[in-house]
């Protein structure tokens, strides 16, 4: 595995500098262009592009050379109800060390899948997202901050600010915090409005190299056999998420000013008006 893909890191940078015509030979593609005069004149400002492709390459070199990576692989079930509560969990984040890697679908009738991931590490942080069949542009991905319920980014180019943060999450120059979030994912407004079709996609989160692979494989709900909030699929994890949300809700209805204040009476009036 190593020097398979050694052997292509180092291909591909023969290629890139071939086609350019530099001479990489006795030296880095760097070097190669800034000594190379007239490779200079003829690539002009693409001199930097190719710096910043060529550490890539190093970069790849990097995980290639490293210790044996390993691959650990969970299975879940999806849920009827996808919310904050009832999220699977995909893992934990950490630079250079774990990458985390989500295989599911929306299936026909499900419109939404909702995992919860942690950041111990805050670094710059990347995000790939595929669809297999193609409908890349059907799904939906936003990433929510689990403690504030702030957008942090979304795929929606409509998103102002968050599509803006999303961009630089896909080229891996987003600087995600050390703390919890939440991975949503729904069909893109205006695709499949009837939710009659099946989306598959994989999303893949890191923060630089890794020696650690998690693979989240979930599998979809069955309607009449599976529990529709997870709970007996997932053990008691589903089940503590689902008090830890109530605790919460009990603790933050506890802080409210005493009743009759004009700030109770205001919160009371939204949440009678969003209830009924």
């Amino acid at each position: 595995m190593t020097s398979s893909v050694g052997s292509a890191t180092s291909n591909a940078t023969s290629n890139l500098a071939t086609t350019l015509g530099v001479n990489t030979t006795g030296g880095n593609l760097n070097s190669s262009l800034t000594g190379n005069s007239s490779a200079t004149s003829n690539a002009g400002s693409a001199i930097d592009q190719l710096a910043n492709i060529s550490q890539q390459l190093s970069q790849i070199q990097q995980q290639a050379d490293s210790s044996k990576v390993q691959s650990f692989e969970k299975d879940t079930r999806d849920v009827q109800f996808d919310n904050n509560a009832t999220a699977r969990d995909a893992g934990r984040l950490t630079q250079n060390k774990t990458r985390l890697n989500v295989i599911s679908s929306l299936a026909k009738g499900d419109s939404v899948d909702v995992f919860k991931f942690s950041v111990t590490t805050s670094a710059a942080t990347k995000l790939g997202a595929l669809s297999p069949s193609g409908d890349d542009a059907s799904i939906h991905y936003q990433v929510f901050s689990k403690s504030s319920g702030k957008l942090v980014a979304d795929s929606d180019s409509g998103a102002g600010d968050a599509n803006k943060a999303y961009q630089k999450l896909q080229n891996g120059t987003l600087q995600l915090n050390k703390g919890d979030y939440v991975l949503r994912i729904s069909r893109a407004k205006g695709a499949d409005t009837q939710n009659a079709k099946e989306f598959q996609y994989a999303v893949q989160l890191s923060q630089g190299t890794y020696t650690q692979d998690y693979d989240l494989v979930e599998k979809a709900y069955r309607q009449g056999t599976d529990d529709p909030f997870g709970l007996s699929s997932t053990g008691s994890t589903a089940l503590t998420n689902l008090v830890d949300g109530l605790s919460t809700s009990y603790s933050f209805i506890n802080s409210l000013p005493a009743i009759g204040t004009d700030a109770t009476s205001k919160l009371n009036g939204a949440l009678y008006d969003a209830l009924f």
